[in-house]
């Protein structure tokens, strides 16, 4: 165990960093600057408080046999990683990642994100697959090209698609975006050019607004459940039919 930080800054030597042995690190796990670490292998560590990975350009993978099922915090950011193997996350506060111009696939069985989640700026052919998430604070998207969320039924806070490469949102469970009693949370699905479906059958309620405008290849829109928006109903676009 590292009941404190395990942390590697601007090692600028640092080829590899690798331990059998470690299970949890209580506290940040923070990689940050390291121009040459191509090898970060832990073959036991399946927790740490906050994970922060920063600048890691020559980084293609991780193998962590572990997995890595729970931290609090991870911040995944600028690195060369093409998959994000070895962190199967059963529940996490603040989900962050971003500028990762390789990263293809994210797959987690993540059930909860008690705080937010920010995909964003990665690459362009990034799939993002939440198989087994029924709750979140605060969800943002953009940049991906494909995102499965089936078993979501509540996001708490707001809930916002921008600039994605995607060609269909589905949340065939998702019942609530935010709070329609305090009017806090909102669902936004804005210039994503290739959508041209979207469905969310089983949605009633939304705290905030409800935005749709610039989906170019969008021309049907259907809420079938939705009875209750708290804010502004904004749509906008190249649609000819709404079923509300």
């Amino acid at each position: 165990q590292v009941r404190g930080n395990l942390t590697s800054q601007s090692a600028g030597g640092l080829v590899s960093l690798t331990s059998s042995t470690i299970t949890s690190i209580g506290g940040e796990f923070r990689l940050f600057n390291l121009t040459f670490l191509s090898t970060l292998q832990f073959d036991a560590l399946t927790s740490a408080k906050t994970i922060y990975w920063e600048a890691l350009p020559a980084l293609p993978s991780l193998a962590f046999a572990g997995p890595l099922s729970k931290a609090d915090s991870v911040t995944i950011s600028n690195t060369f990683l093409t998959t994000l193997s070895g962190i199967n996350l059963n529940t996490v506060g603040t989900l962050q990642i971003d500028n990762n111009n390789n990263l293809k696939q994210f797959d987690t069985q993540i059930a909860n994100i008690t705080n937010a989640v920010n995909i964003n700026a990665n690459g362009n052919q990034l799939a993002v697959t939440f198989p087994n998430l029924i709750w979140a604070a605060n969800m943002t998207f953009r940049n991906v090209s494909s995102i499965k969320i089936p078993s979501l039924a509540t996001v708490n806070g707001s809930m916002g698609f921008y600039g994605n490469y995607m060609d269909s949102i589905a949340a065939p469970n998702l019942t609530s975006v935010g709070s329609f009693a305090t009017g806090v949370g909102s669902l936004a699905i804005v210039a994503n050019a290739k959508l041209a479906n979207i469905s969310f059958p089983a949605l009633k309620s939304v705290g905030g607004a409800d935005q749709i405008a610039n989906n170019t290849a969008l021309h049907a829109i259907a809420f079938p459940a939705l009875t209750s928006v708290a804010g502004a109903i904004d749509f906008s676009g190249n649609f000819t039919t709404y079923v509300p």
